[in-house]
């Protein structure tokens, strides 16, 4: 630069960058070189210079071997895109240096006016990539930045920045890429919206379970790939870059986890190409197209989101309905855990009702109910059906299972709590259904505790009904071997109140297993039918389950502690006729006790019946199934008429 342009040094701090307002690029200030106006011209086109030797260090840094392994990729695009700039930047000042060579007059104004764009971008470029090294910007907050500061009304400029975060989009296309086409995550620096679940993330817990049976042949690979599809991958929200909505990156999430599982089959399907070639270099090429393009389109992009994410769901959808034959295990889940194969149950709770009224012992409870278990499947329809090699059953020790959390996705929000009526000590009884690979994707644990917690309670309904129907024929035996009438006389109340007894427990199993169940299944069947992707038939069968659940009122803990009170003294019943020896001094033939048994059978029926007419839970929308419970235990009208009477008596509820 010689005597007319000098470079002052700057003093700024250290490791940090010199602010683009302070150039240090300047005319030499001896007297009479050149006038005011003239330095002041001059020093303006000087700081074309200061910028671009400030860009320049820029891009250099960012190309050293170190900083490639660490640096954002995000701001090695960016240093890219500058890069070109400067390409650009150089380009012009040759064309002046051209231009000066055939037009030595060329003035000072004639010369500001050739470099006017250059004045205009590389002061905001520099503004821009000062910030983002003094706030060490990168990943999306680099997006979004580049978004905002596009949004000028300097065309030259705009276009400028607009190029500069096409080319940070390249990354982000780039990451689409490997994500939805090959399930693969490129992101070093987590700077993906799509990340790794951390492992310090709580799973959604789930009803307790039976522990793994130490003869079953664990399946490490299947579990693996089940943690995988469901807490395995997570959106996050600070990362999503400007133009991608909430919903359309749980669709990327959703299309990568999927192209995961199909990629990457086991079992039989090991060797399957679940996912066709030609789908793969669609996707890709899709993605290339919108990649190509100068502006992110916002509108195109969703719609090719959309478009991907329908062909994989549908190609899941044929993996996990048709391969996988999902109607088939949905229909062995309502035969044992909903006891649809009531041939079976009829077996097992006579095989194993000697068993059950005793104690379970801790130690050995679950093989002492395995045998009846197997014998009854081979005095049912059960021997010849090839899912009931899936099923075991357990016993867990020392579970409270009178409160389940309802298990919901990961991420949302609070779980809500099933209560299932207590019986006895034999309430700690669960199924365990072996699922398959790729049915985990919609049999997962927390939807098979859920039909844990429907098949406890549909148990404990049919074990009360076995043991009214094993006192009432006691009490058949006892009278057809007594003659005495004062005694049967004496016992008739007891008659009466069993029969009240069975006809509430016999009519609510009902309500749950014809009004509830059959019909649900039903619509389940036929939307399993018409569904023809994956997300269809996984929310068909959610709504299955919540609707069984809802209308079962599981999730009423009031209705769930006035049953319990019933089935307390159901028990008890059960307990005086197994006395019950034929004598007088018995307290099935005690006037006392049964009068206070039925009196307190009467109150809790009632208090049960008010409830269900609550103007709170008829104004809801469990309305229609409450009226239709109602009208189950109430046909006839008796149990109106005894809730009526009870209270013209005063009775306390």
């Amino acid at each position: 630069m010689g005597d007319v342009f000098v470079e002052k040094p700057l003093h700024a701090r250290s490791g940090q960058e010199a602010s683009p307002d302070r150039c240090n690029f300047a005319v030499t200030d001896a007297p009479g070189l050149v006038s005011s106006s003239e330095r002041e011209a001059l020093n303006g086109l000087l700081k074309l210079g200061f910028h671009f030797k400030h860009l320049a260090a820029f891009v250099d840094s960012g190309r050293t071997h170190a900083k490639l392994q660490t640096c954002s990729l995000y701001r090695r695009a960016l240093a890219t895109g500058v890069s070109e700039l400067l390409d650009v930047y150089r380009a012009a000042i040759l064309q002046v240096q051209q231009h000066m060579y055939h037009h030595p007059s060329l003035t000072l104004a004639g010369l500001q006016h050739l470099l006017l764009e250059c004045q205009m971008i590389l002061p905001a470029v520099h503004q821009l990539v000062h910030i983002v090294q003094q706030d060490n910007i990168s990943g999306s907050n680099l997006l979004h930045l580049l978004h905002s500061k596009a949004q000028c009304g300097i065309p030259e400029l705009q276009s400028c920045l607009t190029r500069l975060l096409w080319h940070c989009n390249q990354v982000l296309f780039k990451q689409l890429s490997a994500w939805m086409v090959h399930g693969l995550l490129q992101d070093k620096h987590q700077e993906f919206f799509i990340q790794p679940a951390s492992s310090q993330v709580t799973p959604p817990q789930a009803p307790p379970s039976p522990p793994h049976h130490p003869k079953q042949q664990p399946r490490p690979s299947q579990d693996t790939n089940a943690a995988e599809w469901h807490q395995g991958f997570q959106v996050s929200m600070q990362a999503l870059p400007p133009g991608v909505t909430v919903a359309i990156a749980e669709s990327i999430l959703f299309v990568g986890k999927a192209v995961r599982v199909l990629q990457r089959p086991t079992g039989p399907l090991k060797n399957h190409d679940l996912l066709p070639q030609s789908d793969a270099i669609s996707f890709a090429k899709a993605l290339r197209q919108l990649q190509q393009e100068d502006v992110f389109d916002q509108i195109g992009f969703e719609r090719k989101v959309e478009l991907i994410r329908t062909t994989v769901t549908a190609q899941l959808w044929q993996l996990v309905v048709v391969h996988a034959e999902l109607p088939a295990h949905l229909a062995a889940l309502k035969n044992y855990f909903l006891l649809a194969k009531g041939d079976f149950y009829h077996s097992f709770l006579a095989e194993s009702y000697d068993l059950m009224r005793l104690p379970p012992r801790e130690a050995t409870a679950e093989g002492d109910l395995t045998i009846p278990f197997q014998q009854s499947a081979l005095k049912s329809t059960a021997d010849q059906d090839p899912f009931f090699q899936h099923l075991k059953i357990r016993y867990v020790k020392a579970v409270d299972t009178a409160d389940h959390p309802q298990g919901q996705g990961q991420g949302q929000g609070k779980r809500k709590l099933l209560h299932v009526p207590k019986y006895d000590k034999w309430d700690n009884v669960f199924l365990d259904y072996r699922v398959d690979w790729p049915l985990h994707l919609l049999l997962t644990p927390q939807v098979m505790a859920k039909y844990n917690v429907i098949f406890q309670y549909l148990l404990r309904l049919k074990r009360i009904q076995g043991d009214l129907e094993s006192s009432w024929a006691v009490m058949r035996r006892q009278a057809g071997r007594s003659r005495d009438l004062p005694l049967h006389t004496r016992r008739l109340p007891l008659w009466h109140l069993r029969h009240h007894m069975a006809y509430i427990i016999a009519n609510l199993q009902i309500y749950v297993q014809v009004d509830v169940i059959e019909a649900q299944s039903s619509i389940l069947s036929q939307c399993i039918a018409n569904a023809r992707d994956f997300s269809e038939a996984e929310r068909a069968h959610q709504t299955f389950l919540d609707a069984v659940v809802t209308q079962s009122f599981l999730d009423m803990k009031a209705i769930s502690q006035m049953l319990e009170g019933v089935f307390s003294l159901c028990q008890r019943l059960c307990g005086f006729v197994q006395k019950d020896d034929g004598n007088s001094d018995t307290d099935a033939a005690d006037p006392d006790k049964i009068a206070g048994l039925a009196a307190e059978f009467r109150r809790r029926a009632n208090m049960l019946y008010t409830l269900l007419q609550s103007n709170k839970l008829q104004s809801s929308q469990r309305a229609p199934y409450l009226r239709q419970f109602l009208l189950r235990i109430n046909f006839n009208g008796y149990v109106e008429n005894e809730a009526v009477r009870q209270l013209r008596q005063g009775t306390s509820f």
